[in-house]
């Protein structure tokens, strides 16, 4: 079964009908960033993530410097594409610069994508998911009788 790790920008996202998330077929890593200021998490929240048990993270910052959630996000994300290159990656934010990141991802041929809300992404937990990676442009392979044109 493909994983599929989603990552949450808490700051900059509404959560929304998060039982969604326990009602998913897929094998779901959830990892929940927060900023300095969250100190309480929303018991509909907790309750859809703990069946979940350690497949669900909240990664909490101390510092409220600006980008740090979003800096630790892309970071992991491309942690994890480098290891797991074969797995499903979803980034729930209503932050449009993630989108050159996913952009990039998928050129590389690893499945990403951005999503602002927990309705959007529910809907895309329940698309059949594609099964193999397809090439990107710089792992395809060049026939000798194009290069002598050169």
């Amino acid at each position: 079964m493909q994983t599929h790790y989603v990552f949450i920008d808490y700051d900059n996202t509404h959560v929304g009908n998060s039982i969604l998330i326990s009602k998913s077929a897929q094998k779901l890593i959830i990892k929940i960033y927060l900023g300095a200021h969250h100190n309480v998490i929303p018991l509909a929240l907790a309750c859809a993530l703990q069946p979940l048990g350690t497949d669900a993270e909240y990664i909490q910052f101390d510092n409220g410097r600006r980008n740090t959630i979003d800096f630790n996000i892309a970071f992991q994300l491309g942690e994890l594409a480098i290891q797991h290159p074969d797995e499903q990656f979803s980034i729930l934010s209503n932050d449009p610069g993630f989108d050159k990141i996913i952009t990039n991802l998928k050129e590389k041929g690893i499945n990403c994508a951005r999503f602002s809300d927990m309705t959007s992404f529910s809907k895309h937990l329940n698309e059949p998911v594609a099964t193999g990676r397809e090439k990107s442009r710089a792992d395809k392979v060049i026939d000798i009788k194009d290069t002598q044109k050169w």
